[in-house]
Order: structure tokens, then C-alpha cells, then sequence
């Protein structure tokens, strides 16, 4: 498989995009508004690293298989998540 302009270009881009995603939410959290660490901000990254993949997906078509089921896996495991955590009522 040879890597082609629009691969490198793509790859760039995702990975930019993650990383300045990241850097932006840690830098406002942390040090402009001097929060403590919370488990809750575990969904922000998680959001740019879809939002990095959702870039790549864009740039390289051939992506698209590998998107939809990364986008599907994740979204059974949440609402996996979420059914486990609602109360039956009888």
C-alpha cells in the first residue's frame, strides 16, 4: 500500500487536530482556570480523539470502513453503559 499525498495530508491534519484539541481543553482546565484533575474530563479527550478520527475519515476515504466501526463499537459500549446503570421497573 502505497502512501499517497492526500494520506500524509490527512494523517497531518487528524493527528493536528487531536493535539490542539487536547491542548486547548488542557490548558483552560488547568492552568487558566486552575481546576483539579476530575474523571469527568476523560469524555472531552475521548470527544477529540472521535473528532481527530471523524478528520481522517474525511481526508482519506478509504478511512470510512475502519470510522464506522470504531463509531459503532464505541457507541454500543456507551449505551451498554447507560442500560446497565437505568432500573428495571416491574
Amino acid at each position: 500500500m502505497a502512501i499517497t499525498g492526500s494520506r500524509v495530508v490527512g494523517t497531518f491534519l487528524a493527528v493536528a487536530t487531536i493535539l490542539a484539541l487536547v491542548i486547548q481543553f488542557s490548558v483552560q482546565k488547568f492552568v487558566v482556570d486552575a481546576e483539579p484533575w476530575s474523571h469527568t474530563y476523560i469524555q472531552k479527550y475521548i470527544d477529540s480523539v472521535v473528532i481527530g478520527v471523524t478528520v481522517l475519515v474525511v481526508a482519506i476515504p478509504e478511512g470510512l470502513p475502519l470510522a464506522v466501526t470504531i463509531a459503532l463499537a464505541y457507541s454500543v459500549k456507551v449505551s451498554g453503559f447507560y442500560r446497565a446503570n437505568c432500573k428495571t421497573v416491574k
